[in-house]
């Protein structure tokens, strides 16, 4: 088979997955780990796009949960819940890839919006978290709208404690 023959025949394969739209004559293959399904309705397609932004959200929520379980020094059953809430994801994350690997770009779209509206939910929970903190820390005030701490009365971490100049130090 000559190059140009591959080619034409590989456009003509293009074209036809591009222009097609009856489904029902050829249906999408979406792979999940353990089951896979035919796509072929429209309902087919709004109940899979559901089923993948949520479990996109999941994905997210579920990280969050655990950053939020701390580790405290002589408690290290805090391990355990941590371990069981990461392997739920890392499968959530399997189901999503697999989902990902099927030849249909609007797959790849939801699964990528399901993530991005799973982050914002996390980024709305930190948000409110950190408010929460301030609120807590400046002694809430009145209905919480307590005057702001500068950032030079706040402590500093990577704030060196002894100021130093290398002129009065000597290198040996």
């Amino acid at each position: 088979m000559s190059a140009s023959a591959l080619l034409g025949s590989f456009h003509e394969a293009h074209l036809r997955l591009v222009t097609r739209t009856n489904y029902e004559e050829h249906p999408i293959y979406m792979t999940l780990i353990f089951k896979a399904y035919y796509l072929r309705t429209t309902s087919d397609f709004a109940g899979a796009y559901l089923f993948l932004i949520f479990l996109g959200v999941v994905e997210r929520l579920g990280a969050l949960g655990i950053d939020s379980i701390r580790d405290k020094p002589g408690q290290p059953w805090r391990i355990f819940p941590r371990a069981c809430i990461y392997y739920v994801i890392t499968i959530i994350r399997y189901v999503l890839m697999m989902a990902v690997m099927t030849p249909f770009v609007p797959i790849l779209l939801v699964v990528c919006f399901g993530l991005a509206l799973g982050q914002i939910v996390v980024e709305g929970i930190r948000y409110f978290r950190m408010v929460r903190a301030i609120k807590k820390a400046n002694g809430g005030g009145a209905a919480g709208f307590a005057p702001l701490k500068t950032p030079d009365s706040l402590p500093d971490p990577y704030r060196q404690q002894h100021q130093t100049t290398h002129l009065s130090e000597s290198c040996c």
